[in-house]
This record gives C-alpha cells, structure tokens and sequence, in this order.
C-alpha cells in the first residue's frame, strides 16, 4: 500500500494554503501547513515530508535568511520544493523547473507538484 506523500505548503496566507491543500487532498496528499519559512524548516524535519511549495513572499526577512534555512533544510533533506514568487522579488535558486511566476493558476502548480512527487 502507497503510503499518500507528505506536502508542505508554506505561505503566509490562510486562504492560499487552504485553496491548496484542498486541492491537494483530491490528489491524495495529505498536507502540512506553516505560515513562515522558519517554522516549516522544523516541521520538515518532524514530519520527513516529500515535497515543500514556498511563497517566497512568505520570508519576513530582508535577506531572504529564513528562506535561504527553508531551502538548505530541503537539500540536506533531498525534498524538492517549488518557489512561487514574482520573478523581480526571486532571491532563491531553486533546480530549473521548480520556480513558478506569480500570477500563476493553480492547475499549473498542481500539475508540477505532481510531477516533482512521481519523479521522486
């Protein structure tokens, strides 16, 4: 039995992350949600997910340091994660393919999330 993969969804918008975690939880994923970089950094480690989706606009600092932490806990992890951001406030490098520009649909998302989770 596949054990449903572990996304989360790390946004400072409550109504972002519902959206996406119910969207989510059609696709049979179950789903962790964090409001800030720093925290998911400790909830990724807690639960071992297998994917992270960041608004990049969710990083309340000015260099980036709680997502620069957000992103080395992923590699170090080897969970990839999709950036979602405007391309003007994009500070993270994340592997090609894993950036997606705001405004974006949300079909668009969920089909590179599925992606990413079938490469895994």
């Amino acid at each position: 039995m596949k054990l449903a993969p572990r996304v989360l969804i790390v946004d400072e918008s409550a109504d972002s992350r519902e959206v996406l975690s119910m969207l989510l939880a059609r696709h049979g994923a179950t789903t962790i949600e964090a409001r800030r970089p720093g925290q998911a950094v400790q909830l990724a480690n807690l639960h071992q997910v297998d994917l992270i989706v960041f608004d990049a606009d969710s990083d309340p600092t000015d260099q980036g340091t709680e997502a620069d932490d957000l992103t080395a806990a992923a590699d170090r992890n080897g969970t990839p994660i999709v950036v979602l951001g405007t391309v003007s406030r994009a500070k993270y490098s994340p592997p090609s393919g894993q950036f997606l520009a705001k405004p974006y649909h949300y079909r668009q998302l969920i089909h590179k999330i599925q992606g990413l989770l079938d490469a895994a």
